[in-house]
């Protein structure tokens, strides 16, 4: 007999339909993950206001008017 032939061990599972997971588990972790992305999108928008602050007073520091440079850098050229 090869192993093509043999039976599969997870057959009976598979044919009875407990072998994947239920419905509501799905959705659970479906409004896990949703949540999970707001947390970080909120986190990404706060580092974002904390580094605007910080460009801006290393800005005010240089003496430079008007507060962020519109390069990527923001440092002095050269």
């Amino acid at each position: 007999m090869s192993w093509a032939d043999r039976p599969n061990g997870n057959d009976m599972a598979r044919r009875a339909g407990t072998a994947g997971p239920a419905r509501g588990d799905f959705d659970r972790d479906f409004a896990a993950l949703r949540l999970r992305g707001r947390h970080l999108i909120a986190e990404i928008v706060r580092l974002s206001r904390q580094l605007t602050d910080l460009q801006q007073a290393i800005g005010s520091r240089r003496g430079a008017p008007g507060g962020p440079r519109g390069s990527v850098s923001g440092g002095e050229p050269r």
